[in-house]
């Protein structure tokens, strides 16, 4: 949202899509993220990256997302060189920049279109299927 100015901080993320016939809960039990790099990591259904991909900064309300969601997804949060499983509101992944006022902690605009763009590689071979995608969740605001 240029309207409020020069962004004050930014970072390079690099998208890869992969496909794999390795079940995700293999790939997700060896990942091993640098910790300076990423504070947490999830691996989320496609219907709750599409809520995601859907939301969009200075809107007031949450439009197209899904009431069936789960309430919480459980992360992968890296500390110390140790990772723990932790809940998250799946609402703090929804969260959008309001239009006037302070920003707030959210998935960025980058993301989104990265995650559309995913969804629709998948095309229907994501409708309804376990698949998903490791989400890192980088420190600070994006």
């Amino acid at each position: 949202m240029l309207s409020r100015g020069p962004p004050r901080h930014h970072h390079v993320v690099t998208y890869l899509l992969l496909l794999c016939r390795e079940p995700h809960q293999r790939l997700e039990a060896r990942m091993c993220p640098n910790e300076s790099e990423v504070s947490a990591f999830a691996w989320l259904e496609p219907r709750v990256l599409a809520a995601i991909a859907a939301t969009a900064d200075g809107e007031e309300t949450l439009a197209n997302v899904p009431s069936d969601l789960p309430a919480t997804i459980s992360i992968t949060e890296i500390r110390g060189g140790c990772s723990s499983s932790t809940l998250l509101p799946t609402g703090t992944l929804l969260a959008t920049a309001p239009a006037h006022g302070e920003d707030v902690e959210r998935v960025s605009t980058g993301t989104k279109f990265a995650l559309r763009l995913y969804l629709e590689a998948l095309g229907d071979k994501g409708q309804g299927q376990p698949q998903g995608g490791i989400t890192p969740l980088p420190h600070g605001r994006e």
